[in-house]
């Protein structure tokens, strides 16, 4: 598979993605910071924004998926890179104790792992995930998330039970 990196200088790539994302979605909250593009995008909307950064703007890689417990929501940010060094954050909020968004795997196949790692550690479920299980935390018998801020550090109610 031949890759082709994205053209222009990082000002001109920058005010192109901008203005991509702008004309196809109507993102009013759209901004760039330094050499990063910066967009608030609602939970729905966020496998259609990830397809127009990869199949229209040319950014091929998802580099993380970051999650924040705000305490009765989830903060996601997804940071694209275009391989020469402009980058795209694609920020939503998950409201409620149970999140559930979208997966975006077939978009970014480097989600696949990003994702199971958000759900092993905060809880956040991706609809339609091929292979949505635990990363680090063992599969049988353990329901918790340890990232959460909800999370009770006692290993004697945690471990219960296991040993």
């Amino acid at each position: 598979m031949a890759v082709t990196l994205p053209e222009g200088s990082l000002e001109e790539r920058l005010e192109r993605y901008l203005e991509g994302f702008r004309s196809r979605h109507g993102l009013e909250e759209a901004r760039v910071e330094g050499n990063t593009v910066v967009l608030a995008v609602d939970p729905g909307g966020v496998p259609a924004v990830l397809a127009t950064a990869r199949q229209s703007l040319g950014i091929l890689h998802l580099s993380f998926i970051t999650v924040v417990d705000r305490q009765g929501s989830f903060e996601l940010t997804y940071e694209l890179l275009d391989l020469r060094g402009a980058r795209v954050r694609v920020k939503t909020v998950l409201e409620g104790e149970e999140p559930v968004i979208d997966t975006v795997t077939g978009i970014y196949p480097t989600a696949n792992w990003h994702e199971r790692e958000a759900y092993d550690m905060f809880g956040v479920a991706f609809r339609g995930h091929p292979d949505l299980r635990r990363v680090y935390m063992w599969q049988d018998h353990f329901d918790h998330h340890p990232l959460l801020k909800s999370f009770e550090i006692s290993t004697k109610r945690t471990f219960e039970g296991l040993r």
